[in-house]
């Protein structure tokens, strides 16, 4: 792709947070360029409107969507920098109350006790956001010892111990943790891609959004295009994701692939189809509109599939 093209001349009228990922996704541009526009986030743009929100303690206001731990995921997602002065002291905040400084890691009490997407959402923050932070291996290998015999995680364990049947939600809540956690040695690349290996092998048995049995959808809402995700799944996340493993050739992809596909405007772009109920802290793009970061996110897909595949 080229900057001439029309569907990346609008995604490069749009926010900076959108303007960087195309310029590496998309345009192959060097670094520095995408990293200098990757700084402009905190000046302009829905990433410096968000910060803008934090209160004087560091923390953002109360609410589904609004808290700290979501709106730092989102901080994330959008490519807040890692050294961004700011989001340190509430992500120190979550990990004293998680793991008190100087305490060791009780792996058995943080599974038992707290919701395994959160330790997964803490894992990547804390590896994201505080650098080599001593408590951050035993985290790691606490959600991952968390893993399920099928492969992925489910975060009902904790209340329904018996079971047994990964969830979608969890397994990528976790991955996207792990991922980070990896990428940034908390956890060894070999440890994470054992793991991210028997996730993605559950994830193809179900092509992303069947049932493994019948082949029947699971859930009509997997497949909705919506931005940000919070915590659900749904099939343009777990595409984006694949798009960084070497199972993004897999043949099990080519039905959510074509979803994809058939979901694109004839103008080349993406809607917005439904926002997941709640209240947000920044109004990014309004449902029933066109998106472009789901439009962002569509293309760097289709674009690594052709890739792996030629």
């Amino acid at each position: 792709m080229n900057r001439d093209d029309p569907v990346v001349e609008w995604l490069l009228d749009g926010d900076p947070a959108v303007r960087w990922q195309v310029m590496r996704d998309l345009l192959d541009e060097p670094p520095d360029a995408w990293e200098a526009e990757r700084r402009r986030m905190v000046e302009t743009g829905s990433a410096s409107e968000l910060l803008a929100r934090q209160g004087p303690d560091g923390e953002w206001p109360k609410g589904r969507w609004t808290a700290s731990t979501w709106t730092l995921l989102l901080l994330v997602a959008l490519g807040l920098p890692e050294d961004h002065a700011s989001v340190r002291a509430p992500v120190e905040r979550i990990f004293a109350r998680l793991m008190p400084p100087g305490e060791e890691v009780d792996a058995a009490f943080l599974v038992r006790r707290l919701d395994l997407c959160h330790l997964g959402f803490w894992l990547g923050l804390g590896a994201y956001f505080l650098g080599p932070d001593p408590r951050l291996p035993a985290l790691g290998e606490t959600v991952i010892s968390a893993q399920f015999e099928d492969g992925g995680w489910n975060c009902q364990f904790r209340n329904y111990p018996d079971r047994r049947h990964s969830s979608f939600n969890t397994t990528f809540n976790v991955l996207e943790g792990l991922r980070i956690a990896a990428d940034r040695g908390v956890v060894t690349k070999s440890t994470f891609r054992a793991a991210e290996e028997r996730a993605l092998e559950f994830m193809l048995a179900h092509r992303l959004y069947r049932s493994d049995k019948t082949g029947d959808v699971i859930a009509e809402r997997f497949t909705h295009l919506t931005y940000p995700w919070h915590w659900h799944y749904k099939v343009l996340r777990g595409l984006d994701y694949f798009r960084l493993t070497p199972e993004l050739g897999d043949p099990r992809l080519d039905d959510a692939i074509q979803l994809l596909r058939d979901r694109r405007k004839p103008n080349g772009r993406w809607p917005l189809q439904k926002r997941i109920p709640g209240t947000l802290l920044v109004e990014m793009e309004k449902p029933g509109g066109e998106s472009r970061w789901n439009t962002l996110r569509a293309l760097r897909v289709l674009r690594a599939r052709c890739v792996r595949a030629a």
